[in-house]
Order: C-alpha cells, then structure tokens, then sequence
C-alpha cells in the first residue's frame, strides 16, 4: 500500500513510519527537515522524502484542506488517517483546557479542531478515521490499550497510551475499513 505521512519526524510519527517501512509499504513522508529521519533507513527503497520549507500554525488544518480536496478527486479516494488528541471534537472540554493552557499552545488545539472539523465534514466523500489518543508516553506498547467510539466521555488527564500502541493502532486504521469514518478515541 502507498501512504502518505505528514508529522514522520514527530515521536509517533518516527514509530508509525518505522513500522509502515517494516511491513513493507511505499511511504512519502513530507517533512521541514530531513535530518529528523535518522530513525529511519533513508536509503529504503520504500521511502519517498518530500522537503517543504514549513510555516506558522495552523499548518495541519490547511494541509488537510488540500488534502481532502486532492482525495475526493480520485476515482477511489484513498482513506485519510489523521491523529489529534482526546479533548479535540467535544470529547472533553476540560482535557482542551489543560492542553491549550499548559500543554500545546491554544494555537495548535485550534489547528486540531479546525482539521478534525474539515474532515467530519467530507459527508463521506473521501473515507477517514479520526484518532484522539490520550496522554502520550514514551513506553513500550501493550497492545492492551481501550478504545471508544462514543464522542463524549469520561475522558480526563491522567488517561495515558503509549506512542508505540498508538503507532499501531494508526497502521490499523490505515490498513482497514473497521474505523471507516469514525472517531476513535485510545487510551
């Protein structure tokens, strides 16, 4: 399978496309600096770096804008993967405050929220999953982490899921039509 990847030099961007390349798909990564792809084998055959020069917030937003403009087009649209956090989509009010305050910066929460609006707009144009981990850590995974479809919860701080859990997760999502136009929140 061709994927695309945008945030591979991130924590769990460097998981995800680590394991894409080792179960053997074609990746083109687009990304502001390709010394961050040290984690990767750069001379894979399987690996396609795009450079672009980056830019202020709210990149994901505006990417995602052209992004499910281009897959519409497509006679198959392909499925369109995108990672924010628990907090973004009404999930919880509360976690949004903490992040935007303490965590993120108000201006990436809002970057969050505008993408994840633009792609539960598609009405089924161009086949997605949304992905809302909880807290991120740097364990190893466990492949017993929860998920929920329910947009509002008892979503709080403290809930926590390895990168690696959701890494797979994420190749998951891309892999299978299971989550097809849902949001899922991990933790």
């Amino acid at each position: 399978m061709k994927l695309t990847v945008l945030g591979a030099t991130g924590p769990t961007g460097q998981i995800f496309t680590a394991m894409a390349l080792d179960a053997g798909h074609d990746v083109t990564v687009l990304v502001r600096n390709p010394a961050k792809l040290q984690f990767i084998r750069v001379g894979s055959k399987k690996l396609n770096v795009v450079t672009h020069p980056g830019g202020p917030c709210p990149m994901l937003s505006i990417a995602f804008r052209h992004i499910l403009a281009a897959a519409a087009r497509q006679a198959r649209p392909p499925r369109c993967v995108l990672m924010t956090t628990i907090g973004v989509g009404g999930t919880s009010f509360h976690v949004k405050c903490l992040l935007g305050a303490f965590v993120a910066g108000w201006k990436v929460i809002h970057d969050y929220e505008k993408a994840d609006a633009l792609v539960r707009a598609e009405h089924g144009d161009v086949p997605y999953v949304l992905v809302r981990p909880a807290h991120l850590t740097d364990g190893a995974g466990t492949d017993k982490y929860k998920l929920s479809l329910a947009s509002k919860g008892c979503y709080h701080f403290a809930m926590t899921i390895s990168r690696t859990d959701v890494a797979t997760f994420l190749l998951r999502a891309v892999c299978t039509s299971d989550f097809d136009n849902k949001a899922v929140q991990l933790y």
